[in-house]
């Protein structure tokens, strides 16, 4: 791509692949594909084994910023691998700083930027990895990074404001944990030793116990080989998985439009955009219908077949295929489902913090409960010391 975003081919000699992607971008140009000429012998494609970062997890505050400053450099028509390197020294989370490098040398050996990040399931999804794939198809990677950065910013400010929530809810398990024993150890007579001994080498030990293992089922859940079964779960939950299948709807459909809009062939278009929504068990059902529109099918049917959309979509679609403005209507679709998750983001906000309030009254419940418990226990036993026959 020259500095005016046309896209240019040509043939250079050159030994590697890598050579030729370096040659380019000194010469002003920003390398998309590198490949051998017809007839030519193939060339030498320096092989980037990708060095897996030791963590694993990164946060979307940290995925935000990197996708948005990647999208930034190159709409500037920085070369990938050049972004990348650049990203990978400047960023402050060490996962995600190996993987930048990583992928800038899969890049720089003439590799696609979604195949490097293919070699990175732990760090990038893989509706993220088919939406930079379907950008690089449309040519316009840099809107896609942009999208893939508000994803991780719309999911951070999903869970703003509910700090306080956890903070209370934590602030009752803790609270649990101390006053259990508060009665039993210092009423009648205050045996602070054995007070401290409770808290700290019983009840503690028992939360942290508790924490670390809910923490470790959690990352395991979160692995990329569970990934169909969260998916599959996440559709079955009341209001959350509403959002769930909006979400992988509006994406499908904007994604479609895009590609549609840059001229890309139906069924590359098709394949492209399912392969750039988040929720696999839609992207199951919407790649069933990738039969269809090979064979032919108007785009309206291979709607209708998945079972997943509305019939006012299927039927702006067919009005879109009889009057030849598919690519409007495809538009008035991905603005319907836009609303949509709009609408269904507001009901799971709503429940999430309800939710929090009623973990917090729990908990808090709890503890009076049990205050109570050994309050009255602690009362009966002093008691029985002066009325045995109430032992009786």
């Amino acid at each position: 791509m020259d500095k005016s975003g046309q896209t240019v081919m040509g043939a250079m000699q050159a030994s590697t692949e890598a050579e030729v992607a370096a040659r380019l971008t000194q010469m002003g140009y920003q390398p998309q594909s590198v490949f051998p000429a017809p007839g030519s012998a193939p060339a030498r494609t320096a092989q980037a084994t990708p060095r897996q970062p030791k963590g694993r997890n990164v946060g979307a505050q940290s995925m935000a910023v990197f996708f948005r400053e990647f999208a930034a450099l190159q709409r500037a028509g920085i070369a990938p691998f050049q972004a990348l390197t650049e990203l990978a020294s400047r960023t402050h989370e060490p996962v995600l700083a190996e993987t930048a490098r990583s992928m800038a040398e899969a890049v720089h050996a003439g590799g696609r930027l979604s195949d490097a990040m293919e070699g990175f399931p732990h760090v990038f999804p893989v509706h993220v990895v088919g939406a930079v794939r379907a950008g690089e198809l449309g040519g316009f990677l840099p809107i896609v990074l942009d999208e893939i950065a508000l994803e991780y910013e719309q999911e951070l400010a999903f869970y703003k404001g509910l700090g306080i929530a956890k903070a209370f809810v934590w602030q009752g398990i803790i609270a649990l944990a101390i006053a259990q024993p508060v009665f039993p150890a210092l009423f009648p007579e205050p045996h602070w030793g054995l007070y401290l001994r409770l808290v700290f080498l019983r009840n503690l030990p028992i939360l942290a116990a508790i924490v670390l293992l809910a923490r470790f089922m959690y990352a395991r859940w979160k692995q990329p080989q569970n990934a169909d079964v969260r998916d599959r779960w996440a559709l079955r939950y009341p209001v959350f998985g509403d959002l769930v299948r909006q979400r992988s709807l509006a994406a499908f459909v904007r994604m479609l439009y895009k590609l549609y809009t840059a001229g890309v062939s139906p069924v590359a278009a098709w394949e492209g955009a399912v392969n750039a929504t988040p929720n696999g068990e839609i992207r199951a059902l919407l790649g069933q219908a990738d039969a269809l529109i090979k064979s032919g099918t108007p785009l309206h049917e291979a709607f209708r077949t998945t079972g997943l959309f509305a019939n006012e979509v299927e039927s702006l679609l067919a009005t879109g295929v009889m009057s030849g403005q598919v690519v409007e209507m495809l538009g008035r679709v991905a603005e319907y489902y836009q609303n949509n998750v709009d609408r269904a983001l507001q009901s799971a906000r709503f429940w999430m913090f309800r939710l929090f309030i009623i973990a917090a009254l729990v908990v808090t419940g709890a503890v009076i409960i049990v205050l109570m418990k050994t309050y009255f226990d602690a009362v009966f036993g002093f008691t029985r010391t002066f009325f045995p026959e109430l032992n009786q």
